[in-house]
């Protein structure tokens, strides 16, 4: 009789690797609570969540560019909000101014005006990091450019920045722009134009032209409150996106737990019960092994 040992030691040595492999493959899963690692481990639910990765992926970048976009619009609504307590100011001493008889009270105002002109300015011309805030896409210089005379006071402000509007993905439909309009940027332009106006009418106590500048510091005024208005419809859009995206985000995450999470019970039980058959794989192979072929012959 022939006995074909090299088959037998073979196929346990098959058995026992198998069983390693699976051992190894439990112990992952129970040390990590993942089941799938490996695509050949479950082809459908990994395709699923290499596509849910990737859909997640995005909308983390979509959550960066709504907290960039309400970081801007907010920035804007703070800067506009200041110049709009500067206008407040300026209304009140140009009603002052144009009733005032008095040359000292005049220049008074006059020195006040300078001061708050000079303020606006440097509001006009707020920056984020390094990007100015009323540029439009003309962010990398300031978009407010002023002309002084010899003494250093302020004769004209240009508005140097153009009227578009750079966009911010929210979504994969939606895109928002966070900065002010055009119409705002060219309006602030106005404003400060007409303090330097009412600075120089205020100078000369020219009451009629104080008066006459005075209807001009109201229409800027009503153009800085629509430029706020039109900021908090723009964060109350971005935060409603966020919301959105944060639950959808959630119900990826769910989607990633139900095709990746193990059960971690039912792995423990499998673990225990492979270890068991692989410890008993070794005793019995180490059995075999020290057969001989005249155990055979008894």
């Amino acid at each position: 009789m022939r006995v074909a040992t090299n088959t037998v030691s073979d196929t346990v040595l098959r058995q026992i690797q198998d069983l390693n492999s699976r051992l190894t493959n439990l112990q992952t899963q129970v040390s990590t609570g993942q089941r799938v690692f490996q695509p050949e481990d479950d082809p459908a639910a990994m395709g699923r969540l290499i596509g849910l990765q990737n859909e997640d992926q995005q909308l983390g970048q979509f959550q960066l560019n709504a907290s960039r976009a309400l970081e801007i619009s907010q920035a804007s609504t703070s800067a506009l909000q200041q110049v709009k307590q500067i206008s407040d100011r300026t209304s009140e001493i140009a009603t002052l101014g144009a009733s005032t008889e008095s040359d000292a009270a005049a220049q008074s105002y006059a020195t006040e005006t300078n001061q708050l002109l000079e303020q606006a300015v440097q509001l006009a011309n707020s920056r984020l990091r390094s990007d100015y805030l009323f540029a439009g896409t003309a962010v990398g210089s300031a978009p407010f450019q002023v002309t002084r005379d010899a003494t250093g006071a302020i004769t004209g402000v240009t508005y140097v920045g153009n009227t578009a509007a750079a966009a911010i993905p929210l979504s994969e439909t939606a895109n928002i722009s966070p900065y002010t309009s055009g119409a705002t940027n060219q309006g602030v332009a106005a404003y400060l134009n007409q303090l330097v106006a009412l600075r120089d009418a205020l100078t000369n106590n020219d009451t009629a032209a104080v008066a006459t500048v005075q209807s001009g510091l109201m229409t800027s005024e009503d153009t800085m409150i629509n430029g706020i208005s039109e900021q908090g419809a723009v964060q109350m859009r971005i935060e409603i996106n966020q919301s959105q995206q944060q639950d959808r985000s959630s119900d990826i995450e769910k989607l990633i737990s139900n095709d990746a999470d193990v059960d971690l019970s039912q792995a423990i039980v499998r673990f225990n019960q492979v270890q068991v058959a692989y410890q008993a794989s070794l005793q019995s192979t180490g059995s075999i092994m020290q057969l001989s072929l005249l155990d055979y012959l008894k």
